[in-house]
């Protein structure tokens, strides 16, 4: 009989590091790129835009370093106050290469109440997949529904075995791979909300997530 060895329990200290580091890492590439942007460009006539995305993507950094203190004191939940989807859009969309995301929403989706941080990660890593693994353009599509709102990050690839194995997981990964699904998972499990993939025809592949509305 072939002994199986028991696994080791993953320490919660060493997964709360690895989330963080995995969530701070796009918001410090792209803060790191809109200063450089503003250093070689004093008169860039969009400063004042770039401006505003570099103190929102400071802002998102010290929200993640906000709720990682909170879990470490046994503090989470604390209220936060819901912002319309708007808000959060120009952020999420500057995490990418310039051109990349192609986002489309109705006024009713813009006015949408969301938890600002969570869903702004939640996007942030879904997107960040896409622009990874996926290939040409992508897609965020986002439709108000009577009791939900349902964002959708679409591109070029398609499921494979990883990516349903990911969607299954009841822990975290070993390693980086797999790691924001995780995270993005259990955000819309604090929300209420759930994400599924589905397949495109002809061809793609589109994340669904579906929010319900956020009261704070």
């Amino acid at each position: 009989m072939r002994l199986i060895p028991r696994q080791a329990r993953p320490d919660p200290g060493m997964l709360l590091i690895r989330s963080v580091c995995h969530e701070l890492r796009p918001p410090m590439a792209t803060l790191a790129g809109l200063v450089q942007a503003l250093e070689k460009a004093p008169s860039e006539p969009r400063r004042a835009e770039l401006t505003r995305l570099a103190a929102e993507h400071v802002a998102y950094a010290e929200a993640i370093l906000g709720q990682a203190s909170e879990t470490v004191g046994g503090r989470n939940g604390s209220a936060v106050e819901p912002v319309p989807l708007a808000r959060i859009l120009p952020a999420v969309a500057a995490t990418a290469p310039a051109g990349t995301v192609r986002i489309s929403a109705g006024r009713a989706a813009l006015r949408w109440p969301v938890h600002p941080g969570h869903t702004q990660q939640i996007l942030i890593n879904l997107v960040g997949n896409a622009v990874r693994h996926g290939s040409g353009p992508v897609r965020l599509a986002v439709q108000a529904r009577p009791w939900r709102l349902r964002l959708t990050v679409a591109d070029a690839g398609g499921p494979t075995p990883q990516l349903r194995t990911a969607l299954r997981r009841r822990s975290a990964p070993p390693g980086e791979r797999g790691l924001g699904l995780w995270v993005v998972r259990q955000l819309l499990g604090g929300l209420g909300g759930s994400v599924r993939s589905r397949k495109l025809a002809p061809a793609g592949l589109a994340m669904e997530v579906l929010l319900p509305r956020y009261r704070g």
